[in-house]
């Protein structure tokens, strides 16, 4: 059972924010709007800066396949460093959303070439019913792309509805839609994508009840570190423990159970005043914490009217 505590109030929360400045992983200068552009969906969701409250979620969704958390048991320092893991993901959708053509396609081959490395099977002790003992795994494998693709948006999607608000039905569709031209860098097909954000929470309550997406043993162990990752310092525990609580509350509620994540009726009060704290918080804000310098930089440069190159 892993149990998450309530955080004591809101201000753990707004520390996790990314309000201070870090360089900005853009560099190409071209005026490209590259992948997406300014009139898209993603740019408009992907500038809010709360949405790194959902990076925690995202994870958990993709370990909730045991082969993705077996490679991520067998390939990585997970255990020691699982946010760094979060940290280099972060800067890829950085530039894959924000970056010209040029630079997403050459950060995604880049991402491409560590999966090919990423392979072997799974071990007795962490099968599962929908994933036994012995069957192969590989991170290149278009079933697992594909579960790890649609973790992301999901994901993304129900961060941006939980903490910011204002999406409607189309603009939801059409943010699924536009994710499929990162798809295809990642190497799927059309035919992998989805028409809409209910067909996609469709694929992902499917791969759950079969088994598929079902977490076991390893899938338990990678959410214990993301959960309870090792921090420098025990002042960055209250900011770690409100990221655990929001990352928890914004998952679908079969897998919280499934991962055997302690939610009581408290937890889930807790955490609705947390996001309708958030929420109101927000409209509040000076513009410059509203959007990311990323997104505002990146405009510029769509524009003609910067290089992209400053710091963020």
């Amino acid at each position: 059972m892993i149990r998450i505590p309530a955080p004591p109030g809101l201000a753990p929360v707004l520390r996790t924010l990314p309000y201070a400045k870090r360089r900005s992983p853009l560099r190409d200068p071209a005026p490209d709007p590259g992948l997406f552009g300014p009139g898209s969906v993603t740019w408009r969701v992907m500038r809010e800066p709360t949405l790194i409250l959902g990076a925690g979620s995202a994870l958990l969704l993709q370990a909730a396949n045991p082969k993705v958390a077996q490679g991520a048991i067998d390939h990585s320092n997970y255990a020691t460093d699982p946010y760094g893991r979060l940290e280099r993901t972060v800067e890829w959708v950085t530039v894959v959303c924000f970056g010209t053509t040029q630079e997403a396609r050459r950060a995604t081959r880049n991402i491409n070439r560590l999966h090919r490395r990423v392979s072997g099977s799974m071990p007795a002790p962490n099968g599962t019913p929908g994933v036994p003992p012995g069957q192969p795994y590989s991170a290149s494998d278009r079933d697992l792309l594909r579960w790890v693709h649609a973790s992301f948006v999901h994901s993304m999607l129900a961060a941006h509805d939980a903490l910011v608000g204002g999406l409607t039905d189309a603009d939801r569709d059409g943010f699924v839609r536009e994710w499929d031209a990162v798809a295809a860098l990642m190497g799927l097909s059309a035919r992998d994508g989805w028409s809409s954000a209910a067909a996609l929470s469709g694929y992902i309550d499917a791969e759950v009840a079969s088994g598929r997406a079902l977490p076991g043993p390893g899938s338990r162990a990678v959410a214990e570190a993301v959960l309870h990752p090792p921090v420098p310092t025990a002042l960055l525990r209250p900011a770690m423990t409100a990221l655990a609580f929001v990352s928890c509350g914004l998952l679908p509620a079969p897998l919280r159970r499934a991962y055997g994540i302690t939610w009581t009726p408290a937890h889930a009060a807790v955490h609705r005043g947390v996001r309708l704290s958030l929420r109101t918080l927000r409209v509040a804000l000076p513009e410059r914490l509203r959007t990311s310098s990323v997104h505002k930089r990146a405009m510029a440069r769509a524009e003609g009217r910067g290089t992209g190159q400053n710091a963020a």
